[in-house]
């Protein structure tokens, strides 16, 4: 028999869990495979209204006081002393519907091991648009690109990376991966510098349409970061991300080669990408250091030309 551990994240989020947890009590009573599945509630805020809320409402559930808020990252360490088959992490800013767990699992049980992760459709909070889809990646003069193909996909296909907030991970892979890096300190494209990594290790990553979410987007961090800060920071790792992981050949030379019209293009047009790329220049030694260190075993062009291509599994 498998096993499967729900991590869901939280900082002072009672007000989401209030939406959330209600839903998953109701998808692990719809679920009908035979998988031993626990839930852990990992509080980066250490706030005890959570906590008594979280507990008192939901006893079953097991909830942890993180040492410290270190967003994501927190998560690292307590992966780590997870013995089950899967890993299903959740943000605490979502609501499941009650199918979520029925496409899940089955999914990730009938797999072939080179299976990574799955990367669940959010809808939004209404369920009136979709947010997310099959990612795609291109490379072009020294740049990665990457962004949503079409939101009415009804296929399970390869996709860039499995989504943070809402995805279903083998644990012994994300551990082996180290989970996620804190180059990206404090938030974002550390789950795209995950399903990269995934992929060069011949490790795949796909797409379900059918197991969704409903996201209030941005509802966790939003609430912490300023327009201009939080624009920065994701353009910020969008560069690390890519200076670390891209082994498309002439990346580098084209990426420093157009480095100086991309500083000026965006001193003039765009002042938040300009000090990002600042800010990326800084942390680029960490970037670098990382791409030396990796092994890779698949060559992006493999890999890539997989994606947004049907995943066949067996039956």
């Amino acid at each position: 028999m498998t096993s499967c551990s729900i991590v869901i994240l939280t900082y002072k989020g009672k007000h989401h869990l209030e939406w959330l947890l209600p839903t998953l009590k109701e998808a692990i009573r719809n679920y009908k495979g035979k998988a031993a599945i626990d839930v852990l509630i990992v509080d980066n805020g250490c706030d005890p209204e959570t906590r008594d809320f979280s507990i008192g409402s939901f006893p079953e559930l097991q909830y942890l006081f993180s040492p410290k808020n270190d967003y994501l990252f927190s998560l690292n360490e307590v992966i780590g002393g997870i013995s089950s088959d899967y890993i299903l992490l959740l943000n605490d800013d979502i609501r499941l519907d009650k199918e979520m767990l029925n496409e899940l699992l089955p999914l990730m049980e009938q797999a072939d091991d080179t299976l990574f992760g799955i990367s669940c459709k959010n809808l939004d909070w209404e369920g009136e648009h979709t947010l997310s889809g099959v990612r795609a990646a291109f490379y072009r003069r020294g740049w990665m690109s990457h962004h949503y193909l079409d939101p009415g996909e009804t296929a399970t296909k390869y996709t860039l990376y499995p989504g943070g907030g809402s995805s279903i991970f083998r644990t012994k892979y994300f551990n082996a991966l180290g989970g996620f890096d804190t180059l990206y300190r404090p938030a974002y494209c550390e789950d795209t510098d995950l399903g990269i990594r995934a992929w060069q290790q011949g490790w795949k990553v796909v797409y379900h349409p059918d197991a969704f979410v409903y996201h209030r987007e941005g509802g966790s961090t939003k609430d912490y970061h300023k327009h201009d800060k939080l624009e920065q920071m994701i353009y910020k790792n969008q560069i690390l991300c890519m200076v670390k992981n891209t082994r498309q050949p002439g990346f580098l030379f084209w990426f420093f080669l157009m480095l100086p019209y991309r500083l000026a293009y965006n001193f003039l047009y765009n002042r938040n990408y300009y000090k990002a790329f600042l800010q990326a220049l800084k942390e680029m030694p960490g970037a670098f250091s990382r791409r030396k260190k990796a092994k890779i075993v698949a060559k992006d062009k493999d890999w890539m030309d997989l994606l947004d291509t049907p995943y066949i599994f067996r039956d």
